[in-house]
């Protein structure tokens, strides 16, 4: 206690002798003040500010709450136990979840069946190309019979072979006639069946002509109807590709279905939000929680923060990513750890003239824990 107080009475006169320009009050208050905080004293140096106390604290916690009202099902964790981000915590009851998730899988199964499902599409293409194919064939028929309708060829030769043979009868008849007995009646027998049969055939061409001519017409129905089945196909068509696009849409409406489900589910954990350890557990399993409610806590000890006060001289916002050591006695050692300082208030004590601030720094290998005490020195 003497050395100290020596300390803080040696440290006076040095402040007050750097302020001899001041007057008798401000020189006063400062004494005043330095008296009122001494264990927050600060030496500044030229390429240093010191601070003789600062207490170590957390930079990361957190309480983790239930997302769900619900019954606690289990509890995963025990305290002081080390966990890692997204660990489960806790679980809320969630066989409800559980069977809504299996059934919203099995409807994507059903609908992605149906999605992948491109027989009736094939099917309903098959039947256009084939219809159009016929179509294509009737065309060609229709010019066919629309040339044969215009053709009476047939019935020209068939006149003209008729005429021939009337000549030759004649022929026949006229020599008989001049010559007895050079044309025997069996030959003029046959060439008037000749001739008969050839008005015959005649009369055969000019029915055939007849019905050649009605072909144009039914082949032109024919078409119509071919037509009209490709039209017919080509909204099967389109009702196909319609009920498939209507099939991907619901597909994915299901996969929708599953991904919130597996939300609801998932809703029913509790995870850690960041590497840590649970602190306190502050809910049991079989107890009643609702949306919101604490089930436990956790702390991150490897990043740290050392927190204190500077003075309102000193302390200014362009400190923050200054490099900083920090010094902590434990058990007779000196622990020597360094960090940067990450905030300076912008708030002065209205009472002393101060500005909290801190600095984080690594701990990755748990050297010190939150509320042991430490000096401080910031690298300016």
């Amino acid at each position: 206690m003497e050395s100290a107080s020596r300390a803080r009475q040696e440290d006076v006169p040095s402040r007050v002798v750097c302020r001899s320009k001041m007057g008798l009050g401000a020189a006063l208050s400062t004494m005043i003040m330095l008296l009122l905080n001494p264990v927050q004293t600060l030496v500044a140096q030229d390429s240093s500010i010191h601070v003789q106390q600062v207490t170590i604290s957390l930079a990361r916690e957190a309480e983790l709450p239930a997302r769900d009202a619900g019954t606690l099902f289990a509890i995963e964790v025990i305290e002081g136990q080390a966990v890692s981000t997204n660990d489960v915590i806790a679980v809320l009851e969630n066989e409800e979840q559980l069977l809504q998730l299996q059934a919203s899988k099995l409807n994507l199964q059903i609908a992605s069946l149906k999605a992948e499902d491109e027989l009736p599409v094939l099917s309903a293409k098959a039947q256009l190309r084939e219809a159009q194919s016929a179509k294509t064939v009737k065309e060609v028929a229709l010019k066919i019979a629309e040339a044969e309708a215009l053709s009476d060829s047939a019935v020209g030769i068939a006149t003209a072979e008729v005429e021939l043979r009337k000549h030759e009868l004649e022929r026949a008849v006229a020599a008989r006639s001049s010559f007895k007995g050079s044309i025997s009646e069996a030959q003029i027998d046959r060439l008037k069946t000749s001739v008969a049969k050839g008005q015959l055939e005649i009369k055969q061409a000019q029915e055939a002509l007849a019905v050649q001519r009605m072909k144009p017409a039914a082949e032109k129905a024919s078409l119509n109807q071919k037509l009209e089945e490709i039209a017919r196909y080509n909204t099967v068509l389109q009702q196909e590709q319609k009920n498939q696009l209507i099939a991907g849409v619901n597909n994915q409406l299901q996969v929708n279905a599953v991904e919130m489900a597996q939300l609801q589910l998932e809703q029913r954990n509790i995870r850690a939000p960041f590497d840590g350890v649970i602190a306190k557990i502050e809910k049991q399993a079989g107890e009643w929680v609702v949306p919101g409610a604490p089930v436990a806590r956790i702390i991150d000890l490897k990043r740290l923060r050392a927190e204190g006060f500077l003075s309102a001289s000193d302390g200014s916002v362009a400190l923050v990513g200054k490099g900083v050591r920090i010094v902590v006695s434990s058990g007779g050692t000196d622990i020597a750890l360094l960090g940067k300082v990450t905030f300076v208030s912008q708030e002065i004590d209205p009472v002393n003239q101060q500005v909290r601030f801190w600095a984080e720094f690594d701990n990755s290998e748990l050297q010190v824990l939150p509320g042991m005490i430490a000096s401080l020195e910031i690298q300016k």
